[in-house]
């Protein structure tokens, strides 16, 4: 069907970026929005629009794995060519992030975050548009940096005047000011410059002049460059930037074991046959409501932002006791416990005994967030704002870092299973034993995520179904006590993002033993020895866990950001007919999907709707055969709005294509409405039976036979349909005869032993004659 496809005005996407001119207080910022495939070249021209500059300097671009890009005349270091390089490719998600350096003598940082990659709306994807931003930029060329400039407009502020020269030659008379910083200061107060003021429209209008360049055909794939990371088979390497063992695999293998490769989370839920289902999340703008009302991160984001300008350290790397009092009042790190230290005569009479930041109960939560969030840097003896620091009066970036967080713990602390050292560390089958576990914590995460809403996940009963298959006796006891402490640890910090709920939960309790055995937990220890004494399965209650919406659009992120399909609900007007199509198989109810199909085709034509459906059924492997298993529900919406008959019309024009895929989905959905296509050869009934047993064959003969016996109460049934075309399934001419035709046999065995008989027949011939089209 693509060669014969009608023209279709496709929706670019574009990213949603907020570029922010770092160390500028108050903050400087611009949100801008451009087409996904411009260069990294074109960025860089509509930066220098969006902040004033000239381009009289060098630049560079520096993503999050130290990968340079810039003009390679001019830095003179090993980088990419920046006009070879496409945004989608260096940003492709939301929530990425990349720096933008502008003069190597002032240091211009700005730090670019993707807010968000969607479809073009009214005035987009064909210049770069200014959606937002904070305060003005004054000419800054060669103004000394950052430092530079905020001199300038404190003096700007307090009213200082330049004195100026008046110099005469040749009969000439202009003014003269002693250097730049009061030449450019002199010229703020004649134009009025007002540095709180910004107006969108008014850089929309000065960006429309800025021609996009564009990428030059496929996008190619990133290379390994300077700075890149490698990735061993058996790992997938997350947006934390850590390398993580693949669930369900051999795990890591050495470098010498082969060739080096990328998985990606979708061989994650691959490796373990998860799949996830679509799901409802808020808005953004009730996501970020519900980011501020979490007390712990704010009150981390706070600390980053009493940090600027530094703060000085012990040697131990612990603020100084006055400083640490000074941060719980003046960031009112006290409100992550207000019950406890709300009241300000009792804190500061406690807070005053206090000899060490280390036992300052309210300041340890914050602190060591904002360090692993990368809030605050510690560069030597001072702790500084960290470049990962959002700004507290953006509820986009809030969300964005919250997420990023939130995503980085779970996977760090779900699928690091607690290490043994010491005594038990020694025993060989013991490490054998837990280098072998599933990862169960992450596995949790992901059935959490896939609930209906306002359910719950009963946390032993999960962790005991994946130890099935464990014997009885002290390893599995291990194994079980390891996991209660790993799964104590995720929920627990997930609940502390507000992220996730836990009902019913008893916590565990460290062991009284004089055993050291670091690093495996005291919890899993003494959980272990109680085992050992009484013989039993020792264990706390585990009670019931949730992912709160919060928590499922911080996993949601991580899933996208790894390319794993995790459709929303409602979300899908804009997308590809081969997004949809993948989707609605995960939907929870007919209704919402339903729905789904309904907003999707309000926003096309009827001819265009089924020509890009239609073509999003090409391809002969298991996951075609789910598109195109989902291609009727959406066609049959589209005929029953067809009006003036162009939908028909394209399916009967795909119906005799002999585009593999497409002409089959066309010539299948003609039959159901009773108007086939012309000749024997567009039904293609066979071919459709055995593509659309393909992903359930695959899947195991459970799957298949379920597969089999669905349908309407009543009504024909697949295995109907199996037994009365089983003689002729042979002759169908997909690629995966032969297997799906043994899979159905096996699968019917005990439904039907009488019709597996020739259906074991007809594998057979399905295989000769694929044997003797090869000979051929």
């Amino acid at each position: 069907m693509t060669a014969q496809r009608t023209s279709v005005e496709q929706v670019r996407p574009v990213h949603q970026l907020k570029v922010s001119l770092e160390g500028m207080k108050p903050p400087v910022w611009r949100r801008l929005v451009v087409p996904s495939d411009v260069t990294l070249g074109s960025l860089h021209d509509v930066i220098q629009v969006a902040f004033g500059w000239d381009d009289m300097h060098l630049h560079a671009f520096e993503d999050r794995l130290g990968q340079r890009y810039a003009p390679p005349e001019d830095v003179g270091l090993p980088v990419f060519d920046e006009e070879e390089a496409v945004l989608a490719d260096a940003l492709p998600r939301t929530g990425n992030r990349m720096d933008y350096t502008y003069d190597f003598g002032d240091d211009w940082l700005h730090r670019i975050t993707v807010e968000a990659v969607r479809p073009a709306q009214g005035g987009e994807g064909e210049r770069a548009v200014c959606a937002g931003g904070r305060r003005a930029m004054p000419p800054a060329e060669d103004l000394g940096g950052v430092w530079g400039l905020t001199g300038l407009l404190d003096r700007y502020g307090d009213g200082e005047r330049p004195s100026a020269t008046v110099v005469r030659r040749g009969g000439e008379e202009w003014v003269d000011y002693d250097g730049l910083h009061d030449e450019v200061l002199a010229g703020l107060y004649e134009e009025g410059f007002d540095p709180a003021a910004f107006d969108p429209a008014e850089l929309t209008g000065a960006l429309a002049q800025v021609p996009l360049r564009r990428a030059a055909g496929p996008r190619r794939k990133r290379r390994a460059g300077p700075g890149g990371r490698k990735t061993l088979p058996g790992t997938y390497r997350c947006e934390c930037g850590g390398l993580h063992p693949v669930p369900g695999g051999a795990g890591p293998l050495r470098e010498d074991d082969g060739a080096v490769g990328e998985a990606s989370l979708s061989d994650v839920l691959g490796a373990v046959g998860l799949r996830l289902p679509a799901v409802r999340l808020p808005d953004e703008v009730d996501l970020a409501r519900a980011v501020r009302e979490v007390p712990a991160f704010m009150a981390a984001v706070r600390l980053g932002h009493w940090c600027d300008g530094g703060r000085e350290l012990t040697p131990k790397g612990l603020l100084r006791p006055k400083l640490a009092r000074q941060a719980v009042e003046e960031a009112e790190l006290w409100r992550i416990d207000p019950d406890e230290w709300g009241d300000a005569e009792e804190r500061a009479a406690r807070l005053a005994k206090v000899r060490s930041a280390a036992d300052m109960e309210p300041l340890d939560l914050p602190w060591e967030w904002s360090l692993n969030c990368g809030f605050v840097e510690v560069e030597g003896n001072r702790a500084r704002a960290g470049g990962e620091l959002p700004d507290e009066g953006d509820d986009m970036a809030l969300l964005a870092a919250w997420q990023e967080g939130v995503a980085g713990a779970a996977v760090e602390l779900s699928l690091t299973f607690p290490a043994m050292g010491g005594l038990l560390g020694e025993l060989a089958p013991l490490r054998e034993l837990t280098d072998e576990a599933p990862p169960l914590v992450f596995l949790m995460l992901l059935a959490a995520y896939g609930l209906p809403d306002g359910e719950w996940l009963d946390v032993a009963a999960f962790l005991a179904n994946g130890m099935e298959g464990l014997p009885e006796g002290p390893a599995r006891r291990l194994v079980r006590a390891l996991l209660t402490e790993q799964y104590d640890d995720t929920a627990g910090t997930l609940e502390l993002f507000g992220a996730a709920e836990r009902e019913g939960h008893e916590p565990p309790s460290a062991p009284e033993t004089a055993w050291q055995v670091p690093p495996v937990g005291d919890v899993a220890l003494a959980l272990l020895l109680d085992g050992l004494d009484g013989g039993g399965e020792a264990a706390p209650s585990l009670g019931r866990f949730r992912l709160t919406a919060l928590g499922r659009s911080g996993l949601r992120m991580l899933l996208v950001a790894a390319g794993v399909p995790a459709p929303v609900i409602g979300s899908l007007a804009q997308a590809d007919a081969r997004t949809l199509l993948v989707a609605l198989d995960s939907y929870p109810s007919e209704a919402d999907a339903a729905a789904e199909v309904a907003g999707w085709l309000a926003a096309r034509s009827e001819a265009d709707a089924a020509v890009q459906v239609v073509d999003a059924c090409d391809g002969t492997e298991p996951g075609d055969a789910l598109r195109r298993l989902q291609a009727p529900r959406v066609l049959a919406a589209v005929l029953e709005a067809d009006r003036t008959g162009r939908a028909k019309a394209v399916l009967r024009k795909a119906a005799v294509s002999k585009v593999t895929g497409c002409s089959h989905a066309a010539a299948s959905m003609l039959r159901r409405i009773g108007e086939p296509a012309e000749g024997d050869d567009a039904w293609g009934l066979e071919w459709m039976l055995v593509d659309g047993a393909l992903p359930f064959a695959r899947a195991g003969e459970q799957a298949l036979r379920e597969r089999l016996l669905a349908g309407p109460e009543g009504g024909r049934r697949p295995l109907d349909q199996v037994a009365e075309h089983a003689d002729d399934l042979w002759r169908a001419g997909h690629p995966h005869t032969g297997e799906v035709l043994g899979g159905l046999a096996d699968a019917v065995k005990s439904l039907d032993k009488a019709l597996a008989k020739p259906l074991r027949k007809a594998a057979f011939k399905a295989g000769s004659a694929n044997n003797a089209g090869s000979a051929k």
